[in-house]
Order: structure tokens, then C-alpha cells, then sequence
């Protein structure tokens, strides 16, 4: 019996799980009617719902009313999936073994606008969304549970909302939930998070957060933010939104977590920070250090941040940055690698599982744990 279960320690500390990628749920948004508050005249349910689907699907609005509709529920024929890694999960099984990854993390929220963007979408109908995005997801993630890792989508400007529809994607099988790396333009430790985070911890879910891309906006003389964060006013001219901005927002928001009393509260929390790189984290930990012990005053935690931060929080590593040198600066309990499928950053600068096994001045617990190690023990599968 020890033997057995040392060997499955074994496994599931080194299966190798690539950290941030992207999925297109399929979805059949006149399934968001049965989803809407309900109203007393039916007149005033089908106004919403027909603002719902425009809201939702413009373009399968306009293929519909046009007569060229394609899966968006008309008289037209669906544009099959079959064969494409980002909407076929049968075909994404075969990219994960391409890759050479046993499973992936699947973002799932890059088809619709995200709830997170409270300024885009009326409440009642982003409520809709989430749920009919956690039902996908759920049912993607039960089609390959050994391959697929999914998250639950909130409407987290409503956090009432957003609590009751964490309990209800819990229940569907989701261990994650995606958030940002600011709050409405707040830090993470504000005060009305707090029932959030309790949630979260009860849940015994993770947080990944990953920061909405800037986009170039058809422009590439204006890139826009299109959610709020760190420092995001001044990203326009320059496309550094996504490569600089992230690390910057999250290096605050570790700061704020920790030195913000968030951990000492709810020491349950978990934070999978994605495609900021590992840099930022160094940074984070020395300044928070910095501020605990040069003015104690104005810290909410008596535990050293850094320490606080190494046992809540995982960032990704990229293949651009001295992987070697952050392991012996600090460890490698607290990254993991991550491919960016299919995204520009894949295209570009792919992160390949050999940018770790192929260091020398790694050991092979250090690579085993940033393949999918640390992963697997933070979201205990």
C-alpha cells in the first residue's frame, strides 16, 4: 500500500499540464432565454430576450436576419467544427498530445464579452451569460476530465451574483474561477471582495487570473484596455497593455493580497496568475518586503509578504526569461509553463515543454513541478 501510494504521488506531481490556453465553447445563444429573470408580460421577457441575443451574438443577429445564418439556430446550415483544436475537443486532445502536455487549462470565455466589463452588458444579461458559459464549460471539461480543466465565469461587479453562480458552477464540477488582477479598478483587498474571497476559500476553488489582452482596435496607432488596470492610461499609444501591463497589475495584486491582510483572513485562497510571465513576482515580493518591515504601521498582515505570496500564488514562466535564474533566486515551487494556445503569443514566442526540460541547471523536481507539478497540487487533481 505505501508502495501504491507513493507511485501515484508520483504521477500526479509530474503530469504535465500547460497552464493558459484558449478554448471557443460552442454555444446556442437562444439557450440565454430560458436563462433571463423572469418577467410578469411575456411582452417585456421577449424585448429583453431580443436585446439579449444582440447584445450576445451580433453577427449571428445580422447572418440571421440576413438569411445567411450558420449554428446560430435558423434555417441555415451550422459551420461544422469538426478538426479545429479551438472549438472541437476531440481535436484538442490530439494538439495537447502535439504539444506534449497530458492536460490543458481551457479559458472559455474569449467567445462572449466578458462579464468582467460591467460597462458593456446590463447586469441581468451577463448573469445569463455566465451560467450558460459554466453549463458549456462544465460539460467540455466532463467530455475529456482527464485532459481538460475549465473555469467558472462570474458577473464579479455583482457579487451577490456572483457568489450564488460560484456555488452553482462548484456543483457542476468547475475548480476554478476566472478574475481579473484588479477589481473595478480597485485593489483585490477591498473591502466588498470579501464575501467573494470567502466564497472562493469555502469552495476550496482557484482563482486564475488572467488580465483582458489589448487589443489593437483596428488601429495600430491606438491600443485600448478594455477593462481597467494598473497603470492602463498610459498603454494606449504603445502595445504594452498585455506585455508589461499584466505583470504590473499583478504585481500590485499580490501586493495588496498579501500585504492587504487578504491571505491572514482567508489562508484557503489560491491564485494562478497567467501569461504575465515569472519577473514580476521577484519584484512583488521584494517591494511588499520593503514596505512590511520599513513601515510596519500601514501593513494589515504581521507574516512576512513574500513568504505569504510563495504559498498562495503560481505565475507562469515564459521561455524569453532566465528560468534557471528565477528557480535559484526563489525556488520553483511557484511556477508553471503555459503555451498561450492559440493566441499571438503562441505564434509568435511558443512556450515549449522543452524551454524547461532542456535546462541544464534544473534538477528534475524543479521540472517536473513547473511541467504541471505545481498546477496539479493547486488545483488538487
Amino acid at each position: 500500500m505505501v508502495i501504491t501510494a507513493a507511485r501515484h504521488e508520483s504521477e500526479v506531481r509530474t503530469k504535465r499540464i500547460d497552464g493558459d490556453t484558449h478554448y471557443n465553447l460552442t454555444l446556442d445563444f437562444k439557450d440565454v432565454r430560458d436563462l433571463l429573470p423572469r418577467s410578469h408580460m411575456r411582452e417585456a421577457q421577449d424585448m429583453m430576450w431580443r436585446d439579449g441575443e444582440r447584445f450576445a451574438n451580433p453577427n449571428g443577429v445580422r447572418a440571421e436576419v440576413g438569411g445567411r445564418t450558420a449554428g446560430f439556430g435558423g434555417s441555415g446550415p451550422a459551420i461544422s467544427t469538426a478538426g479545429d483544436p479551438t472549438r472541437d475537443p476531440d481535436a484538442r486532445v490530439i494538439q495537447i498530445d502535439k504539444l506534449g502536455f497530458d492536460m490543458q487549462i481551457l479559458i472559455c470565455s474569449t467567445a462572449m464579452p466578458s462579464p468582467l466589463r460591467p460597462a458593456d452588458k446590463p447586469l441581468w444579461l451577463r448573469t445569463a451569460l455566465a451560467q450558460l458559459y459554466n453549463n458549456a464549460s462544465a460539460k467540455l471539461q466532463d467530455t475529456h476530465p482527464d485532459r481538460f480543466i475549465c473555469h467558472a465565469t462570474v458577473p464579479w461587479d455583482d457579487l451577490d451574483a456572483s457568489v450564488k453562480e460560484l456555488e452553482r458552477a462548484s456543483k457542476l464540477g468547475l475548480k476554478a474561477v476566472l478574475i481579473a488582477g484588479s477589481y473595478m479598478n480597485q485593489n483585490l483587498d477591498a473591502y466588498e471582495l470579501y464575501p467573494f474571497w470567502e466564497a472562493v476559500s469555502d469552495l476550496d476553488m482557484t482563482c486564475f487570473v488572467h488580465d483582458t489582452p489589448q487589443p489593437c482596435g483596428g488601429t495600430i496607432l491606438h491600443h485600448s484596455t478594455p477593462y481597467p488596470m494598473v497603470g492602463w492610461e498610459r498603454y494606449e499609444r504603445l502595445h504594452i497593455g498585455t506585455y508589461l501591463g499584466f505583470g504590473i497589475d499583478y504585481t500590485v495584486a499580490a501586493a495588496s493580497l498579501s500585504l492587504g491582510g487578504v491571505f491572514d483572513e482567508f489562508p484557503n485562497l489560491r491564485f494562478v496568475f497567467m501569461e504575465g510571465g515569472a519577473l514580476w513576482m521577484s519584484y512583488a515580493m521584494a517591494g511588499a518586503d520593503r514596505s512590511f518591515f520599513i513601515e510596519p504601521a500601514c501593513s494589515r498582515t504581521r507574516n512576512r509578504p513574500s513568504e505569504l505570496i510563495l504559498k498562495h500564488c503560481l505565475t507562469e514562466v515564459q521561455g524569453l526569461e532566465p528560468v534557471e535564474a528565477i528557480v535559484a533566486g526563489q525556488g520553483a515551487d511557484n511556477l508553471f509553463l503555459s503555451t498561450d494556445f492559440p493566441h499571438p503569443e503562441f505564434q509568435a514566442l511558443p512556450n515549449s515543454t522543452s524551454d524547461i526540460t532542456d535546462k541544464a541547471g534544473l534538477s528534475d523536481d524543479a521540472k517536473a513541478k513547473i511541467l504541471g507539478g505545481n498546477l496539479a497540487r493547486f488545483l488538487k487533481v
